[in-house]
């Protein structure tokens, strides 16, 4: 298991991590030091509690943003397509329905004629 130290706002962590994930730790790691950055600059000279609470912030809006965006024009269509089909399934559904009462009316009438 592997093992890094991490700068976060300007403390050492150690962190420990899978063998082989380290360079993707320490990016990550680069990646939320940015945004204690942005938070300082947009909060001015905040405590730390404030200015990690602004940068967790920033990173939920982006993760929010992110999920909201993800499907593609491509899946877009597909998911189009599909509720076309489901469309026309239940029509066809309903029209089956339609003509097994009427297909159940005659029978009843012929079950009547001597």
């Amino acid at each position: 298991m592997g093992q890094v130290s991490i700068r976060l706002n300007g403390y050492v962590y150690n962190v420990g991590c899978q063998d082989g994930e380290e360079a993707h730790l320490y990016d990550m790691a680069r990646h939320v030091e940015s945004w204690i950055q942005r938070a300082r600059t947009l909060g001015g000279a905040a405590s730390e509690s404030k200015t990690l609470m602004m940068a967790a912030l920033l990173m939920a809006d982006e993760i929010f943003e992110l999920k909201h965006r993800q499907i593609s024009p491509e899946a877009e269509k597909r998911m189009q397509q599909a509720e076309a089909l489901i469309q026309t399934e239940e029509g066809r559904q309903e029209r089956l329905a339609r003509l097994a009462g009427q297909a159940e009316l005659l029978a009843s009438e012929l079950e009547r004629i001597p």
